[in-house]
């Protein structure tokens, strides 16, 4: 190469990155103060580490409900660093955004300046922030990555990364039933067993931490997911595919962007089909797409970060392959770039408006932050409270949490695969109870437990649309409990 394609080489790289950083940056700082609920189930399980008390949700209860255990690696790297659990779980899904958004625009785009157009559409939409503090940025930048690697033939590289792509979400077994089936069709035999040691090495180590720490080789999380949609609470049908709510959520109110979004989008990935990486994208997201539709997964919409990526980078090379044939038949480059200048300051606006996510700061879910502080500054250290929703409420009350659902607790995610919302109460009496008002459908057991006067309302609680109730002193307390977790008399 030389010194002037070098020169080149390195300041278009450097476009690429400075563009990418400076938009990302400026969005992930507007969203510092952002907390999921999910994702404060992560920092919770940190905080106790440490605070010296173990990687445990529950102090003294070492139960893994850990979905990514590479990601908590990494977030416990990053405290270390930062002494803040919060900023170090933004800094990072902003880091790995980024790096997801310029790996992105290497694997499916050739021109640099098309590079730069991917990833700017990348780190501008509102969704990926709305996942900020979970493992998708990360996810999304070892997906991406991998392709590459796949495509370069770097097999001992590939096989480190699905490795880490392994134990960062399960899920990306997907990605290597790809990739394996892939190599298998175009050279009619399976892969080396050598490609395999790397991956094998990295699981069995986690693995071994899990079984040893836990007494599980796997999290939890993974069964309670599909149980979940066993169970049919989650909505029936093809949940997966009710996506309406995201109308509102992340389309600015209305399908404007999507009447964009849909055409350019099938334009960028009809053209290039010819390129392998298009179509073992499009080969990972039917088997993943398949996976949660079948399988009745919740449509928690973290859960649909590939589809967003990959569809936003095909979106991107549709809108290239417009600005190239303009540019071709005009001949003339200042057509070209006023094109160019107009469609990128036209979705910049556009964008902004759908989405208002330039002058918007967002904490945590304000009713859950305050109940969670009331629990802390009304309730005695030990006091044990069971609940739905636990990650915002747990963050922020500091007390020993049952989780209704069984994400953090042993039991209870096979009562609910069941349909069993009673069963619960057999294995816990917990101090408190936080329903919803009216209650959702895996608080009904309440009902019970209120009519035998096992439970009763605290009425110092004024919160709307939540109700708080608190176990009775009577001796009858725990035989009226048992009673209830049989469930309703026919």
């Amino acid at each position: 190469m030389s010194m002037q394609r070098l020169r080149r080489y390195v300041l278009e790289n450097a476009l690429l990155l400075a563009a990418t950083i400076a938009v990302g940056g400026f969005l992930a700082w507007q969203n510092r103060n952002f907390q999921l609920d999910d994702a404060l189930i992560y920092l919770r399980y940190l905080r106790n580490l440490f605070d010296g008390n173990g990687l445990t949700y529950n102090t003294g209860d070492r139960f893994n409900g850990l979905t990514s255990p590479l990601y908590s690696y990494l977030l416990i790297v990053a405290n270390l660093i930062a002494g803040n659990l919060q900023y170090a779980t933004i800094f990072l899904s902003f880091l790995f955004l980024c790096a997801a958004a310029i790996t992105g625009a290497h694997l499916l785009c050739d021109n640099k300046y098309e590079q730069i157009l991917c990833a700017l559409l990348v780190v501008s939409f509102n969704y990926f922030y709305d996942t900020f503090g979970m493992e998708t940025s990360l996810f999304l930048f070892l997906t991406a990555l991998a392709l590459i690697l796949y495509g370069r033939d770097q097999f001992f590289p590939l096989g480190v990364v699905l490795g880490l792509l392994f134990i960062t979400r399960s899920e990306g077994v997907f990605l290597g039933a790809v990739l394996v089936g892939d190599y298998v069709l175009r050279t009619k035999k399976p892969p080396h067993a050598k490609y395999f040691i790397a991956p094998a090495i990295l699981l069995a180590g986690n693995f071994l931490f899990n079984y040893y720490y836990y007494g599980a080789f796997l999290p939890a999380t993974g069964n309670a997911k599909i149980g979940q949609g066993k169970s049919g609470f989650w909505g029936e049908g093809l949940i997966f595919l009710h996506v309406q709510y995201m109308k509102d959520a992340f389309l600015g109110g209305s399908f404007k962007l999507l009447s964009f979004m849909v055409p350019v989008g099938l334009l960028g990935m009809l053209t290039s089909l010819r390129k392998m990486s298009v179509r073992l994208v499009l080969g990972y997201l039917i088997l993943l797409g398949a996976f949660y539709v079948f399988l009745h997964i919740p449509n928690y919409h973290w859960y649909y970060a590939p589809f967003y990526f990959f569809w936003l980078l095909f979106v991107s090379v549709g809108a290239w392959k417009v600005l190239k044939f303009t540019y071709v038949r005009s001949q003339e480059s200042a057509v070209f770039m006023t094109l160019f200048l107009a469609f990128f300051l036209i979705t910049a606006a556009f964008g902004y408006r759908s989405f208002q996510i330039s002058n918007v700061q967002r904490g945590s879910m304000d009713a859950y932050r305050n109940i969670g502080g009331w629990l802390k500054d009304n309730t005695v250290n030990n006091s044990v409270i069971a609940m739905v929703e636990i990650g915002t409420v747990g963050w922020y009350s500091h007390r020993y949490i049952i989780d209704i659902l069984g994400l953090t607790n042993r039991y209870n995610a096979d009562y609910i695969a069941r349909g069993d919302v009673y069963s619960w109460l057999s294995k816990y009496s917990p101090d408190y109870i936080l329903v919803h008002q009216p209650l959702w459908r895996f608080e009904v057991s309440v009902n019970c437990l209120l009519e035998s006067g096992a439970y009763a309302p605290v009425e110092a609680f004024n919160f709307a649309g939540y109700r708080l109730l608190k176990k009775g002193d009577s001796p009858e307390t725990q035989r009226r409990i048992k009673v209830c977790s049989k469930g309703p008399r026919t």
